[in-house]
């Protein structure tokens, strides 16, 4: 049965590409009024430490226009590795998903959460191939060098030096958090919960950052006249913040929500608090690696 498409975005792949919607629960899980999601908890678990994640002077720069060319080529070099790192930790996330060997006996797409996941991440995947060449294209337009020093020369072990010692420790850190991806406390159900809260994580934490961004801006700014010749205001910021980037964010933290409540309905109440537990340090780690991958002007 086709399902309705729409144009589905990731945090390095906003540009609009017809996508299968996840589709919904059978029965959708209606949570009193009084009790927070479970990804709210943890947005709202240390409102300090998401403040320090989602902005930055870099930002504050890049909202006045002032990020120079060099600042702005190295910080999108650092976030190109990223996205090689983000694909490997796709990798180390998949095997983790138990698809139902069952099909529905109506006919139709599987409702699971497990494979409302991995269409969220075969998505994922595609968007940001094809963001990488976005950013290759608009950085080539705007003059702006995408590699960190000594990367064409790997080879030698005084360039690979210099190569290293040019990435942000955020890269470095996630770098790390994408290759720790692996399943939870064996005999638990969601073995995959920590990989898609770190992979939820970094979205969010991403489209908060440049809506801030994009709120800040002068209206009557000219791109033109920007430090940066305007690959900021006139192409990355509206590419980061569209609400096809907004929509797919929300559909993994609801395929994160209705999992856990899932499990609540099979296992009682007192799971929620495990899974918490669980997910509260792969978030604390998200916001560390969030806060140091902002430059230093």
């Amino acid at each position: 049965m086709l399902q309705e498409l729409y144009p589905f975005s990731s945090r390095h792949s906003l540009r609009i590409f017809a996508r299968t919607s996840p589709p919904t629960l059978d029965q959708p899980i209606d949570l009193p009024s009084t009790m927070p999601s479970f990804t709210s908890s943890l947005l709202t678990s240390d409102t300090t430490a998401y403040t320090h994640a989602t902005t930055s002077p870099f930002l504050t720069s890049a909202a006045r226009g002032t990020t120079s060319k060099a600042l702005l080529g190295r910080w999108l070099a650092n976030d190109r590795l990223y996205i090689h790192a983000y694909i490997a930790g796709t990798g180390r996330l998949l095997p983790l998903l138990t698809l139902p060997p069952a099909a529905p006996s109506d006919g139709s797409a599987p409702r699971d959460t497990s494979t409302r996941l991995l269409d969220w991440i075969v998505a994922a995947l595609v968007n940001v191939r094809r963001e990488e060449g976005f950013f290759l294209e608009t950085a080539h337009r705007y003059g702006l060098d995408v590699n960190l020093p000594g990367a064409a020369a790997l080879h030698s072990s005084s360039t690979a030096a210099e190569f290293a010692a040019a990435k942000l420790e955020g890269l470095r850190r996630w770098e790390a958090l994408f290759g720790s991806i692996a399943a939870g406390p064996e005999g638990q159900p969601l073995p995959w919960l920590e990989g898609a809260v770190i992979f939820w994580g970094t979205e969010v934490c991403y489209l908060d950052a440049w809506t801030g961004v994009k709120n800040a801006l002068d209206p009557a700014g000219d791109a033109a006249k920007d430090a940066d010749g305007g690959a900021l205001r006139a192409e990355f910021i509206n590419n980061w913040t569209t609400d096809e980037f907004r929509r797919f964010v929300d559909d993994l933290r609801d395929i994160i929500d209705d999992a856990v409540e899932e499990e609540v309905r099979l296992h009682g109440e007192d799971i929620r608090a495990v899974f918490y537990e669980r997910a509260l340090e792969q978030w604390k780690k998200v916001l560390a690696a969030e806060e140091t991958f902002w430059p230093a002007e």
